[in-house]
């Protein structure tokens, strides 16, 4: 459902959290470092180098939070990738209260636009 205000071009389904934060894209070939653009509880942004070209299946690790999460590559632009969320709900629950965490204690400084939960 569109909202008001919503970019006709957007297909994001939940909000998402804007900024940077060093993730680890995990493969098969090992880690690779990068770099989170934007998160939310469905999927997220990073600027990774040397990511494959081919689809991929991998653990994108969050130190800052200690979590890390299943995902597939849905785009690839040059070194920027898109992720969605493959996990349990027990991993859905420890993201979500890592996002609100970041927020409620101050650590929002890290994304130019924070998470809210949809509440509506």
């Amino acid at each position: 459902m569109k909202r008001p205000g919503q970019d006709p071009r957007e297909r994001r389904r939940a909000p998402r959290a804007e900024g940077e934060l060093d993730v680890s894209v995990i493969t098969i070939r090992g880690p690779l470092p990068g770099q989170l653009l934007d998160l939310s509880l469905t999927g997220c942004s990073m600027l990774t180098p040397g990511l494959p070209q081919f689809a991929i299946n991998a653990r994108i690790a969050f130190p800052a939070y200690g979590l890390e999460i299943r995902a597939e590559r849905r785009w690839l632009r040059g070194d920027k990738s898109g992720w969605r969320f493959l996990y349990s709900d027990d991993e859905k629950k420890r993201l979500a209260d890592a996002l609100t965490d970041a927020v409620g204690n101050g650590d929002a400084t890290r994304y130019a636009k924070p998470y809210s939960p949809d509440r509506s």
